[in-house]
């Protein structure tokens, strides 16, 4: 109970203005974020409180937000959003999703190299981190001390595409 009460405390501290005098980005935004945690509310881990799951609301509500869909946050297919995160199982030549979704916040009208919490979130999402020295093998899932590197987005995009499509879309390839 407290690690989903944690995941909706994280989207209301992340649910701010990402527009000044824009209300529909504004809103997109908002309902981007509470996609997110309905969605991973019920794959949240209740015993790990670290982990490449911490960046996966985040990374589900950019995608949602900024993503290459053409529907409303809340009406957009779990298959769509499962294939999206992880577009190189979908097509190996296509952009990473990082890029995808700089993108569509570029078309969005967003400045990324402000100073903005939105700006500074894909800054903290999509910045390449070196890999971490392993500490010896363990059976606890993979946390902020066995980084192996690479993006915030796309360890979290890597957890959530399994978590998400082994909940909603159990039957898709049986």
């Amino acid at each position: 109970m407290a690690e989903t009460r944690d995941l909706w405390w994280a989207a209301g501290r992340m649910a701010f203005s990402v527009a000044e005098n824009d209300e529909w980005r504004n809103q997109r935004w908002t309902e981007s974020l509470r996609r997110s945690a309905t969605l991973l509310e019920p794959v949240w881990p209740k015993t790990y409180s670290d982990g490449p799951f911490m960046h996966a609301l985040p990374t589900v509500a950019l995608l949602l937000y900024a993503g290459p869909f053409d529907d409303d946050p809340e009406f957009v297919p779990v298959a769509d959003i499962v294939t999206a995160l992880t577009p190189h199982l979908a097509n190996p030549a296509g952009p990473p999703l990082k890029d995808t979704v700089r993108v569509g916040l570029i078309e969005r009208r967003h400045d990324l190299d402000d100073d903005s919490p939105l700006s500074s979130l894909v800054r903290q999402l999509t910045t390449h981190q070196p890999a971490l020295a392993l500490p010896p093998t363990s059976p606890e899932p993979a946390g902020a001390d066995d980084w192996s590197g690479g993006t915030l987005m796309g360890a979290a995009a890597e957890w959530a595409h399994p978590a998400l499509a082994g909940h909603y879309l159990p039957h898709i390839g049986a």
